[in-house]
């Protein structure tokens, strides 16, 4: 039994043709939505850490009686003349130094020209000898005698000086070839000089080759005959002297 209308007529009827044209809404096998996992809302910066107490740096004590005193002000004229002196002190160090290295150029250089022209000497000396022991006129010995001296006092103002080889040997001036026995000489003497040394000021520029003295030689010891040697030589003596009578 249909209900009617309030007005006193039949409502429309619907037409369900139309619903069954519409696409469903909401699909019937369609699981209802999971819920979304809870977000963490809470933020790092309201994570409170606990608080360390940092310790307390204590100063050093003042003491409220004594006033600091000021620095004083450094006096522009001292600080002045202190660089002065010091400044004075660097020049003087530097010229001794430069005058140091100087004489040390100086005597290298003069070592180097002598020391090439000692070999000019030993053969002006051997050729002197030569001449004399040749029977060269004199005239020309006594000319090349002049000129060996003059070019040796040239070097000598230079400081050039012979060694001394007439005098007990001296390892730190001479340079020993060979050892010879001698009456006349001492042991550890200057026999001979085979090549003459030389000095530069008091630097050794040539030691001097020589021959050292060994002292008096060595008597040889002879055996004395004893008594049976001198029976028995007498008795041959005389058995001799009877085979030739």
């Amino acid at each position: 039994m249909t209900q009617k209308h309030a007005s006193g007529q039949k409502p429309p009827e619907k037409d369900l043709s139309d619903d069954m044209e519409k696409p469903l809404e909401k699909p019937l096998h369609e699981s209802p939505a999971k819920e979304a996992p809870q977000k963490n809302t809470r933020k790092a910066s309201e994570v409170t850490e606990p608080e360390v107490a940092e310790p307390e740096v204590l100063g050093p004590v003042e003491n409220e009686d004594e006033e600091v005193e000021p620095e004083p002000t450094p006096d522009p004229a001292e600080e002045l003349k202190s660089q002065l002196l010091r400044l004075r002190a660097d020049f003087e160090n530097f010229r001794k130094r430069t005058r140091r290295e100087k004489e040390e150029w100086t005597t290298r250089s003069l070592e180097h020209v002598c020391g090439d022209l000692l070999t000019v000497l030993d053969h002006f000396e051997l050729g002197l000898k030569n001449a004399e022991d040749l029977k060269v006129a004199p005239e020309v010995i006594k000319g090349f005698a002049l000129v060996n001296e003059q070019l040796k006092a040239v070097l000598g103002k230079y400081g050039l000086s012979p060694v001394n080889a007439e005098e007990a040997f001296d390892p730190n001036l001479h340079e020993a070839i060979s050892y010879v026995a001698s009456p006349e000489v001492p042991a550890d003497h200057v026999l001979a000089m085979t090549r003459r040394g030389y000095k530069l000021g008091e630097r050794l520029l040539r030691p001097a080759q020589v021959v050292v003295s060994q002292g008096p030689p060595e008597p040889v010891a002879t055996e004395e005959p004893t008594e049976n040697e001198v029976d028995a030589a007498s008795e041959e003596s005389g058995e001799g002297k009877t085979e030739e009578s």
